[in-house]
């Protein structure tokens, strides 16, 4: 034993110098390096920065008998700085026993320099409770990187009993932040094994991530191997739309649900045609835009949703302002057709014009029952102004006035009576005047006015108005 300590001292002088490089330099120091196959050799690693930036280590072997790993992972040393860090050695069930120096590569990320260290470790056989034998398996796990948390993971494991040992009863530990299972297994001797971790699952809306997970082997309260293994949560994401539609009297309202069922943030994207004149007609409960998609004219929600996040919204389609427009229009007509006079009066003159001015004025009243009612009690008043007077005419077929007033300041008022209009009948009454002094250019005739009764009420109505001008002659 002394002198496996003279030759390991011997060797620690030889191999582990304190190293630097161009950026950082590197002493390691041994706190435990002499161990047996179930234990973990420490050390106490001083780096010093020589850059002006930060640098970060990754550490790792390509020595596939041992483990490295560092407390705290990959460690960080500030600019211009020095610090340490705890660098583990374990061994893996194949590695040798006696002195050894294990390669270890620190590598700083940030620059690029790397330092290789061969790290001096004695390990020994120890005492054991199984003869000459100690629990010696190999560990390889087939899983994949990457895992898609809506499915069930598959993890196996190959397992090989490198000695005569007869294992009986080998205890699995399989540990993770996002799974976890126990397990045990029996291996024959010399005997390879592979064991299926089935069942294993993720929450569906993990976060999409790296992780690390780790294997352990246990027997008898003893460590036999432990792996350790990084892995990452796949993203995945799909937009689900449901749809519902209801409609009453020239409406549709359309319920519009959206989930996104997924773990990460996604956008739901919704769309339906719509011309110009149907989209003056749409309300949403959300904000939409008006845009052109292939071509053709679209509405377009935009709706954000987080991972397993469900929104509603809803849209409707209302045509009743035009029914509701349709519907005042026809009660208006139909109003107006109630509520209109059903006599209509108009009034027309021709006048007869002399070389030396207008003298004489035929003048027409059309009066007309354009309902399919009877109308009673009609009376048709009629004025010519005190610049003319009227003309005595026995026209066939022309009812005279029933009586005719004359008055210096107001002109001379003519009226007649009919007992009764027949439906849609029309009336012509006719009188002609003759101008007591010369004019020239325009005269006006005032309104004819009528009263009558209809459905018990009496109204009255009113001609145009009519302006003469001189424009024709005596034949």
């Amino acid at each position: 034993m002394r002198g496996q300590w003279i030759i390991g001292c011997f060797l620690l002088l030889l191999l582990c110098p304190l190293a630097y490089s161009a950026s950082f330099g590197i002493g390691v120091e041994p706190t435990k390096n002499e161990i047996i196959r179930n234990e973990t050799a420490t050390y106490n690693v001083t780096v010093t920065n020589f850059e002006q930036n930060d640098a970060k280590f990754q550490i790792y072997t390509v020595d596939p008998k041992w483990q490295v790993a560092t407390e705290p992972n990959n460690p960080s040393i500030l600019a211009v700085e020095k610090g340490s860090f705890t660098l583990f050695l374990r061994p893996t069930a194949s590695s040798d026993l006696g002195t050894q120096g294990v390669s270890v590569t620190f590598k700083d990320i940030n620059s690029g320099g790397l330092i290789r260290k061969s790290i001096v470790l004695n390990l020994r056989s120890g005492n054991t409770l199984y003869g000459e034998y100690t629990p010696t398996v190999t560990l390889d796990v087939n899983m994949p990187y990457e895992l898609d948390p809506r499915e069930e993971i598959p993890l196996q494991l190959e397992l090989r009993n490198r000695n005569a040992l007869n294992i009986t009863n080998m205890t699995i530990l399989l540990e993770s932040p996002h799974f976890s299972k126990t397990a045990s297994v029996r291996l024959a001797p010399l005997s390879e094994k592979t064991v299926d971790l089935s069942g294993l699952r993720i929450d569906p809306l993990t976060t999409p991530d790296e992780a690390e997970f780790s294997i352990s082997l246990y027997y008898n309260g003893e460590t036999v191997n432990r792996l350790e293994k990084n892995y990452r949560i796949k993203e995945y994401t799909r937009v689900q739309e449901h749809i519902t539609e209801k409609s009453f009297f020239f409406k549709t309202t359309k319920t519009v649900t959206v989930t996104n069922e997924g773990n990460v943030d996604n956008t739901a994207v919704i769309t339906i045609p719509s011309g110009f004149f149907k989209s003056l007609f749409v309300g949403s409960s959300l904000d939409h835009d008006r845009t052109l998609s292939e071509g053709e004219r679209v509405l377009l929600w935009k709706i954000p949703l987080s991972p397993n996040e469900t929104r509603v919204f809803t849209y409707s389609v209302n045509y009743r302002i035009i029914i509701l427009l349709l519907l005042l229009a026809a009660a208006g007509w139909i109003a107006y057709m109630m509520l209109r006079s059903p006599v209509i009066v108009l009034k027309e003159a021709v006048g007869i014009a002399k070389p030396d001015g207008m003298s004489r004025v035929k003048v027409r009243i059309f009066i007309k029952n354009r309902s399919a009612r009877l109308v009673r009690g009609i009376h048709v008043l009629d004025k010519v102004p005190s610049l003319a007077e009227v003309l005595k005419t026995d026209s066939p077929g022309s009812m005279p006035p029933s009586k005719i007033a004359v008055s210096e300041k107001q002109g001379t008022l003519l009226r007649w009576q009919l007992d009764v209009l027949e439906p849609y009948e029309e009336r012509v009454l006719t009188y002609q005047a003759r101008s007591k002094l010369k004019i020239i250019g325009k005269m006006s005739l005032p309104r004819s006015k009528v009263k009558f009764t209809a459905e018990g009420k009496e109204r009255v109505v009113y001609s145009n108005n009519l302006e003469l001008v001189e424009k024709f002659r005596d034949r």
